[in-house]
């Protein structure tokens, strides 16, 4: 289960083992630390403890250079039937003028903030502005002395494995500071959320350790602590962390303007698999695929469509669809952007200007369609199709439709109906639902049953199939019609 405002226990080990991680971190960032290494010949190697007290030495430095920066953050809610509430957490000064970045689930439901320093100096906090698609806001103090900040370090570069630091009030116990490592990047914990792509470490925080920082061992800021996977609240070894590259971004509108704007194109894209790379002869097996298009949005008036890859986006190389989101986070609404995309095989290239988001909606999950009446294979000639896929289809008649509860969705019924999937074959695994109308099968179109039949015959284990389906999707046209979403689902024959 995953939990805001919560972290995790340092575990003890053995010296045997610091002595191995130490060995490994020196050999990585060594000169870093001033170490020297002696002209060619035999040179023993630094004695355990000496390693033990210098990797000691480089975290006891961090926490004593970022402490003044980070504060305890309490916070009194409004009053309940069931009384009144609060909550405590991190937060760290961003610049001496005494903006606070926390997270929003600190303070959002606050009627009165406390902010205090690591020397005991309390100040009243003022609610600036907050984002909830990341889950940030910032806090405002009027300060009576000088201040001390930390600065944004370069999440961008970090690597899985990297030294990390954590430090915050879990359980109110200020000024607590732990040690990790990144665990892993761009973690997503919620699909309906792709703008949080989250830093993972298990450096121990706990609930009270929201909105603190995730430092380096240069002290600086590479991410603010937002939540942990845990099943009873504490730490459980697994934590994530919001990326310093969103941190500053959204920082700095919330402080100029109030709020955060994002561009928009009206699309919906996936990762490109490598099976749509291969059958659509694209040179890489990245980009941003381009599953389907709002009606009447940037990218559809562009002359975009389903199928088309995004490999490049103002100049910046889209690698993945995550990539493509965080350009679009990163770019403020009304920005006239080029994209360069594959369509076919062959490289094509737009200029369109975005809409603005400021609290985009979050993306509807895949529906799963209920069954409604009996069996929708009435014949032993309607029976399935593929059962190494796990599925089975028929020719969609008004009957078929009907007892799927989609009569009034497909008008055209050209395609192969899906009428049932197994959970436990590979296409349940690549999102195919029950009610989908399968149109093209690497390519070829379909038109019935028997297409489908005919063209799934000739795969064998080990192949490259991607499906093109249309399935029903949230909203209604302009005419009132329900939605349909074309989708491409990539998978190989088992």
């Amino acid at each position: 289960m995953l939990m805001n405002d919560s972290s995790h226990a340092p575990k003890s080990v053995s010296r045997s083992r610091v002595f191995t991680l130490v060995c490994l971190f020196t050999l990585a960032v060594g000169s870093g630390f001033g170490w020297r290494l002696a002209a060619p010949g035999p040179q023993a190697a630094p004695p355990p403890q000496e390693s033990v007290n210098l990797l000691s030495s480089s975290f006891a430095v961090v926490a004593q250079k970022a402490r003044n920066g980070v504060v305890n953050i309490s916070t009194v809610d409004a009053p309940t039937p069931q009384g009144s509430g609060g909550a405590t957490g991190s937060g760290f000064l961003i610049d001496t003028d005494g903006h606070i970045v926390t997270n929003l689930h600190v303070v959002q439901a606050a009627t009165r903030i406390t902010v205090r320093l690591a020397d005991g100096t309390q100040y009243a906090g003022r609610f600036l502005a907050g984002d909830a698609d990341t889950d940030l806001a910032v806090v405002k103090i009027q300060p009576r002395a000088g201040l001390q900040s930390l600065s944004f370090g370069d999440s961008d570069i970090l690597r899985v494995g990297d030294w990390v630091i954590a430090i915050g009030s879990p359980f109110g116990l200020e000024q607590t500071v732990t040690t990790g490592i990144i665990s892993a990047k761009e973690r997503v914990t919620d699909r309906r959320n792709t703008l949080q792509q989250f830093l993972q470490t298990d450096a121990a925080i706990n609930p009270g350790n929201s909105g603190g920082p995730l430092l380096n061992l240069a002290g600086e800021v590479i991410g603010v602590n937002t939540l942990i996977a845990s099943r009873d609240g504490s730490y459980s070894g697994i934590g994530f962390a919001l990326p310093a590259q969103t941190v500053r971004d959204v920082a700095r509108q919330l402080i100029e303007r109030g709020s955060v704007s994002r561009s928009l194109l009206g699309i919906y894209v996936d990762r490109v698999s490598p099976q749509f790379a291969r059958v659509y002869g694209l040179p890489k097996e990245t980009g941003a695929l381009v599953q389907f298009l709002d009606d009447g949005g940037p990218a559809e008036t562009a002359g975009l469509q389903s199928g088309d890859v995004i490999f490049e986006f103002n100049g910046r190389p889209v690698v993945s669809d995550r990539d493509l989101i965080r350009d679009l986070a990163a770019t403020p609404g009304d920005t006239t952007v080029t994209i360069r995309y594959y369509r076919d095989g062959k490289v094509r290239s737009t200029e369109l200007r975005t809409e603005e988001r400021f609290s985009p909606p979050a993306r509807a999950g895949r529906p799963r369609m209920e069954r409604k009446g009996g069996n929708a294979n009435s014949s032993d000639d309607e029976r399935p199709t593929d059962r190494k896929l796990g599925i089975e289809v028929a020719t969609p008649t008004p009957l078929k439709l009907r007892l799927l509860g989609l009569e009034n969705l497909y008008t055209d019924t050209h395609g192969a109906l899906v009428t049932s999937v197994s959970p436990f074959g590979v296409a349940a695994e690549v999102g195919l639902a029950e009610g989908s109308l399968i149109v093209s099968v690497n390519r070829q179109p379909v038109r019935n049953q028997v297409d489908f039949n005919e063209i799934t015959a000739g795969l064998k284990s080990g192949d490259d199939v991607v499906l093109v389906v249309k399935r029903p999707a949230n909203g209604r046209t302009a005419a009132g019609d329900r939605r349909l979403a074309t989708n491409y689902l990539s998978l190989t024959m088992p």
